[in-house]
């Protein structure tokens, strides 16, 4: 068995998206006498990605295309699919994978579409369904606006895909019913599986590692330091984080954010709120110091399938505090404390775990139960090797 998983993900999108939360699976495969391998947009010829932007260009002049940039984005973003997808079928075909497992629809669309074109027919393919709800929904939701007709349309087709493909997977239950819902599925086909991603490698520091990471990051002993991860975008609700702190009474609270992406607005609402002195925003490769720094992690998202950061939290034994969207509930369980997503209730909130160490030490006992629970990434590539057989 031979295994291509495609995303369309590189530079900061890998560092706090699907690269980090495959590495471990990819590894656990060798195990299962399975050869993996990882390929995204980072392994797309400079060649070919600059044919591909001078062909949306041409496009983009189009009448119906030019001075709309809502269709000028989308095909921007189709034709990246579909490139990477048609790329990876070329691949696979010619060095003799067996299954391509893309994550998203729409690369599935143009992986389908490569191994047509390759003849690349005794290969099986899938995909995973990562946003919580249909594709074009999570797109939209993320700025990629689309009207009503343009989404009906991108729903139909998919629908078709999800429909052809070998297997479907969704990280929560929930995330793969609203999916089902969303492309009018009277029922979760029976092709469809629910497939966590696996439990991540941190865990609890000792005092000494605490102590060391604290120092790395240059935080002091009397700060009270507030983690929130994720790309920096508006539905990750890091505006809310950021109010929630502010409002906290005295000098002790720091807030740090972890995520790569334009931070203008997040800087000037700190200013407005005279809390820049105490905001830090930055990437990192390792995220592992942070979370052994954290006081408290807080995560404000509007919409999450999953949430691969909650759940190195309670990893990491860090009290959490989330929003009860999507499929987070179904991760965090009992294992953090979670809340409405507004402004008001994630200060209150915080504002009870700031004030009361034993509480803080409480919810660090329930991360650290209910990650103990989770799947490892062994048993997730189990998981997947049951699902390819099966395809």
């Amino acid at each position: 068995m031979r295994v291509l998983m495609v995303t369309r993900e590189s530079g900061d999108d890998r560092r706090y998206g699907l690269g980090r939360s495959l590495a471990p699976v990819l590894a656990a495969f060798a195990d299962a006498d399975v050869d993996a391998r990882y390929f995204c947009a980072d392994d797309i010829s400079v060649e070919s990605t600059a044919r591909r932007r001078r062909q949306v260009e041409r496009l983009s002049r189009l009448p119906f295309i030019q001075q709309r940039p809502d269709r000028i984005n989308l095909l921007r973003a189709w034709s990246e699919r579909l490139h990477i997808g048609f790329a990876a079928a070329a691949l696979a075909q010619r060095e003799s994978y067996t299954h391509v497992h893309a994550h998203d629809p729409w690369l599935a669309c143009g992986v389908a579409l490569g191994l047509l074109w390759h003849r690349g027919r005794a290969i099986r393919w899938g995909l995973t369904q990562h946003g919580f709800g249909s594709y074009s929904r999570a797109t939209h939701e993320d700025g990629l606006v689309q009207g009503m007709r343009t989404q009906a349309w991108l729903r139909r087709i998919e629908r078709t895909v999800t429909a052809r493909a070998r297997w479907v997977t969704a990280p929560t239950q929930a995330a793969l019913e609203q999916v089902a819902r969303d492309l009018a599925f009277p029922a979760v086909p029976a092709h469809w599986r629910h497939v966590p991603h696996a439990r991540p490698s941190l865990s609890p520091p000792s005092a000494a590692v605490r102590q060391a990471a604290r120092g790395s990051l240059g935080w002091q002993g009397d700060d009270l330091v507030v983690l929130t991860v994720g790309r920096l975008v508006p539905l990750k609700g890091f505006d809310r984080v950021l109010r929630a702190c502010a409002a906290q009474p005295g000098q002790r609270v720091h807030l740090q954010i972890l995520g790569g992406g334009d931070d203008t607005g997040l800087q000037s609402l700190a200013r407005d709120l005279g809390f820049a002195a105490r905001l830090r925003v930055n990437s990192a490769d390792d995220v592992a110091p942070y979370f052994h720094a954290a006081d408290v992690y807080m995560s404000a998202s509007s919409t999450e399938s999953f949430g691969l950061a909650n759940l190195e939290a309670l990893c990491a034994g860090v009290p959490a505090i989330c929003s009860a969207i999507g499929g987070v509930p179904e991760v965090v369980g009992g294992g953090g404390w979670l809340v409405p997503n507004d402004t008001d209730t994630l200060t209150r909130a915080l504002s009870e775990l700031v004030n009361d160490r034993v509480l803080r030490c409480t919810w660090a006992e329930r991360a650290l139960a209910r990650a103990a629970q989770w799947p490892t990434a062994k048993e997730i590539a189990e998981k997947y090797v049951a699902i390819y057989q099966a395809a």
